[in-house]
């Protein structure tokens, strides 16, 4: 594969290449589309006909989470062998190579909470840092430079959780005033045989409320499973989100509505690690949406303590190892 050559696909490239400056290559394919590596990691596809769908496929924000990234890699490499014929323009981006080197969720910070600009307010000699700003311009000039015809803007930040869940997958909306999710993304979803979404209620500095709030992009972060180290994945479980990739990347028609409900959950509280002697009650073990009865205890600082009110919550993301200041999970309400 010559844009990435001598390496196999653009994983190994990104990982040989994520301390060296890349000058922008640009290609055509046998079918006259045009493919540009932009960055370490970063690949454009603009096809040969008139588009209407703009397209960002991340992952990698986060780099041990590494069956999006194994997933996003074929589809690279399919789109330039040709295999993949593409009638949408697509950004693909594997976002933190220096964590997918180490193996690791990331290297110095958190990379999903650095966008929406808030890697302006942090050490700006990480490595983190900087590459949430290239990557928010990147997404920023790919939308800016679409052709009139582009009808949609699609983002799909692809991850895998660090524990289980009772529910295997599922998709995060960020909060935009006023939006609600569209009966075409819950048909969407269905496909990526993700049945769960859960509702933000305020706004995020994660990826996905990045090209939301910014680039008023409908935006998903998507939780499609386990972390496993590379090659250890079953990749028939994450059929569905390649399914859908595929299809989109290739113009194929789609179902405009949902066969069944999706079922949705809303943020009702925010957990924050709020200083070091901050007491978290919830096991290591616990998986994601576990639920949790009225007058459970959460958390305590001091006297003031998180206790489920009058109906059953449900925990997602408990990590009690953030920094201090930061999300330590999220306490949800079902809606339907």
């Amino acid at each position: 594969m010559l844009l990435f050559s001598p390496h196999k696909n653009i994983i190994g490239h990104s990982i040989v290449h994520a301390d060296r400056s890349i000058q922008a290559s640009h290609s055509t394919l046998m079918d006259g589309a045009e493919v540009a590596l932009l960055d370490c990691g970063v690949m454009r596809f603009e096809p040969n006909t008139a588009s209407k769908l703009s397209l960002v496929i991340s992952c990698g924000v986060h780099g041990n989470e590494t069956a999006p990234i194994e997933i996003v890699s074929q589809l690279v490499s399919d789109v330039l062998s040709g295999e993949l014929s593409g009638a949408a323009r697509v950004l693909f981006i594997l976002a933190n190579p220096w964590a997918i080197a180490a193996n690791k969720r990331f290297v110095d910070l958190n990379m999903n909470r650095l966008f929406c600009g808030q890697w302006q307010h942090e050490d700006l000699r990480l490595k983190e840092v900087k590459r949430a700003a290239k990557l928010e311009a990147y997404v920023a000039n790919f939308f800016a430079e679409e052709p009139v015809t582009v009808e949609q803007r699609l983002h799909y930040d692809c991850h895998t959780a660090i524990r289980a869940s009772a529910r295997e997958r599922f998709a995060v909306y960020p909060f935009v005033s006023g939006r609600v999710l569209p009966e075409q993304q819950q048909a969407f979803l269905e496909i990526a045989e993700i049945h769960t979404v859960l509702m933000q209620q305020q706004s995020a500095n994660t990826f996905s409320s990045f090209t939301a709030v910014k680039q008023d992009a409908e935006s998903f972060t998507l939780e499609l499973g386990r972390v496993m180290p590379f090659g250890a994945n079953n990749l028939e479980r994450f059929s569905g989100i390649d399914v859908l990739l595929r299809s989109l990347i290739s113009g194929a028609d789609l179902p405009r509505s949902p066969t069944y409900d999706i079922e949705q959950f809303v943020v009702h509280h925010t957990l924050e690690k709020s200083s070091a002697s901050w007491e978290f009650f919830v096991p290591d073990n616990v998986p994601n949406f576990s639920e949790y009865p009225p007058g459970s205890l959460i958390s305590r600082d001091g006297s003031a303590e998180y206790l489920v009110g009058s109906e059953p919550e449900y925990i997602v993301f408990p990590n009690p190892k953030v920094r201090v200041g930061d999300r330590a999970g999220l306490m949800l309400r079902k809606l339907r």
